[in-house]
């Protein structure tokens, strides 16, 4: 029989999930996933809106010198009674059979954010299981390598949480990720919780001297915390403390979490180059593998795609070479004026915005030299004009909701995309 949820259970808000935009659950079948199947089921909604996915890994081989392949019976063996565990893990849970579980072979990691990223999916769920030491050597704590490859929020769930957090705190650091971690931390917290938007400072306390011009490190602090409260649409039953704190940011963090008995410590991941996302951070590496409650990653990815922050799913239309010119004519007619972000993802700098809060002049292609520019600016200012041109075009989407009105437009070139996402 299903679990029947008290309102303290679920979030106030939601993540919205849809069936075009599920929240995927990351199962082994295992306990220490158990979590995952309870809170991702909850944040989703309905069951439409969810996607229980398990990947069973390829099988070890002795080593490097072994070349004897692993007979294709024990392959069907083992991914059988992975479907049963996950089937039984998800009965035992929910009381249901009716939820759609789709199993998978390959690296973990890498294939859960891929089908995340195809799926368009609003968050990935998956349990707090606890590694030893060799799988820090080998490079196989699955949640942490999940974080680092994944382009949409990932929520790491503790044992024994069974409903939404209650509280909650938010590493902010004044960067697009710390703020779309607390925009998030919203959306999962229960009603009547309580969202600490908590700063770390150096440890230097000259910084919090005051200086010749009457002002402080704690006092502009203060104001900038402030001014990211302001900026979240608090529902009137939610509250949200300041906290300031100094020293090492991961000891700080984990002892006041500890201290008010949080449920969830949210952090936002930076995208500063190829080595910093292998290495995520070691803030949020260090609070990955020692927090005691859940731990909610967003990575700059998902904080740069504002079209994921919208609540209906953006529609894809992908274009055929011959439509590219006379598309993107249509496309500069219908959105010339409008203001945007300009994003470049590349897998070897990450997401970048390259351009923020400019209108857009036009779009246009040149099949002669396999170019799209873009073309920014004040209307009548001819000395502010900002010009993007793209080579290497792989394939133009334009993304709308489903009012038909334009979303985004999305370049493929490479291996990487540039992304031009609306403000409004």
């Amino acid at each position: 029989m299903t679990a029947q949820l008290i309102p303290s259970d679920a979030p106030e808000l939601g993540i919205r999930a849809l069936r075009a935009a599920p929240v995927i659950i990351a199962t082994d079948g295992h306990e220490q996933s158990d979590p995952a199947i309870v809170v991702g089921r909850l944040l989703a909604g309905t069951d439409d809106a969810l996607r229980v996915v398990t990947v069973v890994p390829p099988f070890p081989t002795v080593g490097p010198e072994s070349s004897e392949r692993v007979p294709s019976d024990v392959d069907v063996v083992r991914r059988g009674e992975r479907k049963r565990s996950v089937s039984e893990q998800v009965r035992r849970l929910c009381g249901t059979s009716e939820l759609d579980i789709v199993l998978y072979a390959g690296d973990p990691a890498a294939t859960i954010a891929g089908i995340a990223q195809d799926a368009n999916a609003s968050m990935i769920v998956a349990g707090l299981g606890r590694h030893r030491v060799m799988d820090r050597l080998f490079g196989s704590e699955t949640a942490l390598r999940l974080i680092r490859l994944a382009g949409v929020p990932v929520l790491v769930v503790a044992k024994g949480q069974r409903h939404a957090p209650h509280r909650v705190v938010v590493a902010i650091d004044f960067s697009e990720t710390s703020l779309r971690a607390a925009r998030h931390s919203l959306d999962l917290v229960a009603p009547g919780g309580t969202i600490y938007l908590a700063h770390v400072a150096p440890r230097e306390s000259t910084l919090y001297e005051r200086t010749g011009t009457g002002s402080s490190y704690k006092h502009d602090a203060g104001d900038a915390l402030q001014k990211i409260r302001e900026q979240l649409h608090v529902p009137a039953d939610i509250i949200v403390q300041r906290i300031l704190l100094q020293g090492d940011p991961t000891t700080e963090l984990l002892a006041f979490a500890s201290s008010v008995n949080a449920d969830l410590i949210a952090t936002g991941s930076h995208g500063r180059g190829f080595m910093a996302r292998m290495l995520v951070g070691s803030v949020t590496t260090r609070i990955l593998r020692t927090a005691t409650c859940s731990v909610l990653c967003v990575p700059h990815r998902a904080a740069m795609t504002r079209m994921r922050t919208t609540a209906e799913p953006p529609v894809v239309h992908s274009l055929a070479e011959s439509e590219w010119i006379t598309t993107l004519d249509e496309f500069t007619r219908r959105n010339i004026g409008r203001r945007g972000t300009l994003e470049v993802d590349d897998p070897e700098i990450g997401a970048q915005a390259q351009e923020n809060d400019y209108p857009l002049l036009g779009a246009t292609y040149d099949p002669h030299d396999d170019h799209v520019v873009l073309m920014f600016g004040e209307l009548g200012d001819v000395c502010r004009h900002l010009t993007r041109s793209i080579g290497g075009v792989a394939g133009i989407d334009v993304l709308r909701d489903g009012r038909g009105r334009d979303l985004a437009l999305r370049i493929a070139h490479g291996a990487g995309q540039t992304l031009l996402t609306f403000a409004e």
